[in-house]
């Protein structure tokens, strides 16, 4: 995965990345797991800093997961104005994305939007009926 340079990610990266620490091993990829290129900063030079923190990788995570969130929510919300069947537009969306249906992918897209749903519908009927 190649990080925009001056993204959001990339920044989160960068402040998250440390010198490798004395007799510390740089880790295996496992399966599963996404290599990330560290971008190039004169500050921050990632042939030094190139080793990420437990909290560091967590952050990335996080930040990785909003981002697929709003992602989700942009285009199936849009599209579910339209009156399109939501299963399609999952299945669209996976399509588009290159995420291969597993058995548990297109649940779990169509939650997350469930609940990014249910969140904007709750905030918009209070503010419909206030107190």
């Amino acid at each position: 995965m190649t990080l925009i340079r001056g993204s959001i990610e990339s920044k989160l990266l960068q402040r998250a990345t440390v010198q490798q620490p004395n007799g510390v091993l740089p880790p295996r990829q496992q399966e599963g797991e996404v290599a990330v290129y560290i971008p190039y900063s004169k500050s921050h030079d990632p042939r030094t800093y190139n080793y990420i923190t437990e909290t560091g990788k967590r952050a990335m995570l996080a930040r990785i997961k909003e981002d697929f969130d709003i992602d989700v929510w942009d285009f199936l919300h849009d599209f579910g104005k339209v009156g399109t069947q939501q299963k399609d537009l999952i299945y669209l969306f996976m399509e588009q994305r290159g995420i291969h249906e597993d058995g548990t992918c297109w649940d779990s897209i169509a939650k997350i939007y469930q609940r990014m749903r249910n969140i904007y519908m709750t905030k918009n009927r209070r503010k419909s009926y206030p107190t």
